[in-house]
């Protein structure tokens, strides 16, 4: 603040004049909050609940479907490596007596 006597220089009338349209603006927002937080943070957390278990349930099914897709392709490179093995050996070297 100035000293008594002095008057506000144009710049510093319009700032202060800014600080009290924010300090306006905060109480406004902490006015909202405060509404939200009393009337409708139950609402939103049942409806957050539901989707987190709706999510969970997605989760669920992808991972076991994704357990299924490599446990069969597994499967299938196990049956393939049994093949190759299953048929005789070739080389071109001579065998030993």
């Amino acid at each position: 603040m100035p000293p008594i006597g002095q008057q506000l220089t144009d710049r510093e009338a319009a700032l202060l004049t800014e600080y009290e349209l924010i300090r306006n603006e905060v109480k406004k927002m902490g006015s909202l909050v405060a509404e939200i937080n009393e009337d409708e943070l139950d609402a939103l957390t049942q409806s957050m609940r539901s989707v987190e278990q709706k999510m969970a349930l997605v989760y669920t099914v992808f991972r076991s479907s994704i357990y299924a897709h490599l446990s069969q392709q597994e499967i299938s490179q196990t049956n393939d490596a049994a093949s190759v093995y299953s048929e005789p050996f070739q080389t071109n070297c001579p065998p030993f007596d």
